[in-house]
């Protein structure tokens, strides 16, 4: 009998078919030693995230092809291929593709923050399997408290102020295994 534990892969590629985006890891944390997270994205026309912040990492944001919009506070900076925004932890953003054509940017994490990949993985998943409204907001509130807790996500405005219940959903879901049970599905390969 072999007792030999096998490692679970992650997948590195992950496809949102409602808003036609790609995320790509390029460097995950472990392959940096934790001192950043690596992706490249490819944005859709009309794509992009509500404001949101992060309270465990800065998100830098470099302009590949195309010109990605970012909104930092209430302004709006438009990025051309070489560009980059540096948003700190805590200030509001968001971003956007306002164009005809895909922009594909790099998202750098720092520090390295795992828990941002997996939160893709379940959000695209879900969305895939139709169980997000249009909006790309999943329609279970465990599933919605999930992604929020795992890519440390937290909206700006009135539905930020919910940031305390959707951390105690989120344990809730993770000790009733459904944070494990969307991983298999959607994380690993």
């Amino acid at each position: 009998m072999d007792k030999t534990i096998q490692r679970k892969i992650a997948r590195r590629v992950f496809v949102n078919p409602l808003f036609k985006d790609k995320a790509t890891v390029l460097k995950t944390s472990e392959e940096t030693g934790g001192k950043y997270l690596l992706g490249l994205l490819e944005v859709s026309p009309g794509g992009g995230n509500p404001l949101h912040r992060h309270t465990l990492f800065e998100e830098t944001f470099t302009a590949v092809e195309g010109m990605l919009g970012v909104q930092y506070g209430d302004k709006e900076i438009y990025l051309n291929p070489g560009e980059s925004i540096t948003i700190p932890v805590r200030q509001p953003h968001n971003f956007f593709n306002n164009g005809k054509k895909t922009v594909i940017c790099q998202v750098r994490l720092t520090p390295a923050h795992e828990g941002f990949i997996k939160g893709i993985a379940i959000l695209y998943g879900l969305a895939a399997d139709g169980k997000t409204g249009q909006n790309g907001i999943p329609k279970n509130l465990m599933h919605l408290a999930l992604f929020s807790d795992l890519m440390d996500t937290i909206p700006v405005g009135v539905i930020g102020w919910l940031a305390p219940l959707f951390r105690w959903l989120a344990a809730k879901a993770r000790r009733k295994g459904i944070e494990e049970a969307l991983l298999e599905k959607y994380y690993y390969e």
